[in-house]
C-alpha cells in the first residue's frame, strides 16, 4: 500500500494498493482478450458510450474537482476547468470515432486498390502528477474510440482521480478490461512499457524518463508518443499590450504553481522597454497570494510533492549560486492549518546567466528568469538556446512580426498575444528534448491506428510483362 498526502496540509488522505507485476501480467492478457471484441464494436455504438461518459464526467465535476484539488494542491477553478476539458475530450472523441476511415487510391492497372486505419489493441498510457484527471482522459478517449484497449498508470502520488474515471467508465457501460487502472511505481511502469503485449505507448513525463520509454518500447517495436518537458520562451516586443503581457506571462509561469511542461520560464523582453516591464513583474510576483488552494482569493497554491518542492528550492539556491539577482520572492504567510504544506515562493530572477542549470533544466516551479533582446533575430537567437522545444509565447501587435515569429520559432506549440490555451481539437506535443509524436486533433487517428492497404485485382493472375 502507498500513502497518499495532500499538497496542501502534508497530510495523508488516503491508501492506495501497489500493483504487482503479476498484476500487469493479468492486466495484460486481460487488455489483449477485450481487445478483439472492443475493436469489432460498431464505431458509432462506441462513439455514443464515450459521449455518455462526457456526460457523467460532466455531472461529477464538482466531485472531481474537489478530490483533484486535495491531491494536486491545484486551485479548485483549476481542476473545474480540467474537468470539464475531459469530459470535452471524450465528447470530442465519441464524434470522432466513427470518422477515421481508409481511402481509395487510383493505382495505376486494373486493380481496386485501398487503406483502412486499424487500431493497435493494447495501449499503455502513462501520466505525470501534474494534470492526473484530464491526462487520464486525454490517454483513454482516443484509445479506445478508435477501438484500442487502454491500461493506464497514473503517478504514484496522484492516482484518485484516475481511479475515480475508471469507475465512471464501467458506470458508461464500457467491460472490464478495455480500460484499466494500475497504481503504483516505475517498476509497473517499465514492465507495461516493456512488454510485447504493449502494442503503443503514450507517454507524459520528464526527457529523462521519457528516452527510457522509447528505448524500452522500441526493443519490442512498438510505436511511443513521448510529450516530455519544456523550457519555453516568453518574448514580449515593445509594440506589444503590456498590460495583457504582464498578465500572461505571471500567469504562465506561476499558474499550477509552475507545474506545467508549457511553463513560460524564461522570459525575454525587448530592451528598450524592459525597465518598466520588468518592474510590472516585480509588482505583480509581489502581490501573489499563495495559500490553500480551496479559497477563491488564493492565485497560487503548494507544489504536487514534497519531493518536488525540494527541487524548486534547490534550484532558487543554485540560481543565486550562478549570480542571477532575485528580482521578487512572494512572500509566503500561510495559515496554521496548511504551515505543513508543499508551498515554495514564487521567484522572479535577472541578470542570471544563460548557462545556468536552473535556465537550461525544467525545474517544474514558478521560477522565472528574465532577460532582454535586441531585436527579432536576437530574440530567436535566446529564445533557441536550449535542448527543449515544446511551446513559446510571442506578444506583439505587428501581425506580420507575429508570422515571422511563428514560421521561425522551432517549437511544437505558439501562442501569439496569450498564452497556455489548449484544445483537443489541436494538436499538442514537441521537438528536441520536448519529445516526438502528436496527440489530439487530426493528428490523433495517425497515432491511435496504422495504416493497411488492400489490393484487389479485377482480373484475377499478374499483370502482363509483369516482374518481381
Amino acid at each position: 500500500m502507498s500513502n497518499i498526502y495532500s499538497p496542501i496540509t502534508g497530510e495523508v488522505i488516503a491508501q492506495v494498493a501497489d500493483a504487482t507485476l503479476a498484476d500487469v501480467d493479468l492486466a495484460l492478457d486481460r487488455a489483449t482478450a477485450s481487445f478483439d471484441k472492443w475493436r469489432r464494436i460498431n464505431p458509432s455504438a462506441r462513439g455514443r458510450i464515450l459521449i455518455k461518459v462526457g456526460q457523467l464526467i460532466r455531472d461529477n465535476a464538482d466531485e472531481i474537482s474537489a478530490l483533484e484539488t486535495l491531491n494536486t494542491g491545484k486551485r479548485l477553478a483549476d481542476t473545474k476547468r480540467e474537468a470539464i476539458r475531459a469530459a470535452e475530450c471524450f465528447e470530442y472523441y465519441g464524434g470522432y470515432a466513427d470518422k477515421v476511415v481508409g481511402s481509395v487510391v487510383p493505382v495505376p492497372g486494373d486493380f481496386h486498390a485501398y487503406t483502412e486505419r486499424e487500431p493497435y489493441g493494447v495501449v499503455v498510457g502513462i501520466i505525470p502528477w501534474n494534470v492526473p484527471f484530464f491526462f487520464a482522459a486525454k490517454k483513454i478517449a482516443p484509445a479506445i474510440a478508435f477501438g484500442n484497449v487502454s491500461v493506464l498508470k497514473p503517478a504514484l502520488e496522484t492516482p484518485l482521480t484516475a481511479l475515480k474515471l475508471q469507475e465512471i467508465l464501467l458506470q458508461a457501460g464500457i467491460e472490464e478490461g478495455v480500460v484499466q487502472v494500475l497504481t503504483g511505481g516505475s517498476e509497473i511502469g517499465k514492465k507495461l512499457v516493456s512488454d510485447h503485449r504493449t502494442k503503443l505507448v503514450v507517454f507524459t513525463g520528464s526527457d529523462k524518463s521519457g528516452a527510457a520509454v522509447g528505448s524500452a518500447a522500441a526493443a519490442h517495436f512498438a510505436p511511443a508518443a513521448l510529450e516530455l518537458g519544456g523550457k519555453s520562451a516568453q518574448l514580449v516586443f515593445a509594440d506589444a499590450d503590456l498590460n495583457a503581457a504582464l498578465d500572461g506571462v505571471v500567469e504562465g509561469i506561476t499558474g499550477s504553481c509552475g507545474q506545467m511542461c508549457i511553463a513560460g520560464s524564461r522570459l525575454y523582453v525587448e530592451e528598450k522597454i524592459s525597465a518598466d516591464f520588468i518592474a510590472g513583474i516585480k509588482k505583480r510576483f509581489d502581490a501573489l497570494i499563495v495559500g490553500d488552494p480551496r479559497e477563491k482569493q488564493t492565485q497560487v497554491g503548494p507544489q504536487v510533492t514534497a519531493l518536488q518542492a525540494a527541487k524548486t528550492l534547490e534550484y532558487i539556491e543554485v540560481a543565486k549560486r550562478d549570480g542571477g539577482k532575485v528580482l521578487s520572492s512572494t512572500q509566503l504567510n500561510l495559515a496554521s492549518q496548511i504551515s505543513k504544506g508543499f508551498f515554495v515562493p514564487p521567484t522572479a530572477f535577472t541578470d542570471l546567466p544563460n548557462s545556468s542549470l536552473s535556465v537550461q533544466e525544467e525545474i517544474f516551479g514558478p521560477v522565472l528568469s528574465i532577460s532582454t533582446f535586441k531585436n527579432e533575430e536576437d530574440a530567436l537567437l535566446k529564445a533557441h538556446d536550449t535542448h527543449f522545444g515544446l511551446a513559446a509565447g510571442v506578444w506583439t501587435s505587428d501581425t506580420s512580426r507575429a508570422h515571422r515569429m511563428a514560421a521561425e520559432l522551432r517549437v511544437g506549440n505558439i501562442w501569439v498575444n496569450t498564452y497556455r490555451i489548449l484544445s483537443d481539437l489541436m494538436p499538442f506535443g514537441g521537438v528536441g528534448s520536448s519529445g516526438y509524436g502528436r496527440e489530439g486533433g487530426t493528428d490523433a487517428p495517425n497515432l491511435y491506428t496504422w495504416t493497411k492497404s488492400v489490393w484487389i485485382s479485377k482480373t484475377p493472375g499478374l499483370p502482363s510483362g509483369y516482374r518481381p
